[in-house]
């Protein structure tokens, strides 16, 4: 059984703006952008574990056909992936492991 998935308000926020801006330079680019950030979480509740570590007990998982990646953190106790950022590839990595 996946584990629960709980998204932080800054990557909420990151998932919609990064939507709207693909939404905006190419129809429906922005619904599969949305797709596929939801199918690659999809595949890390179902394995949490399969991703590498990086920081303070953080795991990523690059998302495929577009330059982000989900950092979030498992906490296997609860069964819960807490998403803290959809990140862009392109944004200064020093800000990957802060909440905004």
């Amino acid at each position: 059984m996946p584990a629960t998935v709980i998204y932080s308000s800054a990557a909420i926020r990151e998932l919609e703006q990064s939507s709207d801006w693909y939404e905006s330079h190419l129809k429906d680019l922005g619904k599969r952008f949305v797709l596929t950030i939801r199918e690659t979480l999809i595949l890390a509740s179902t394995h949490p574990e399969a991703f590498p570590k990086t920081k303070a007990h953080f795991r990523e998982v690059v998302v495929d056909g577009f330059p982000f990646v989900i950092v979030y953190r498992y906490d296997k106790k609860a069964d819960i992936i807490n998403v803290l950022h959809v990140f862009h590839t392109s944004r200064n990595p020093k800000f990957k492991y802060k909440r905004l």
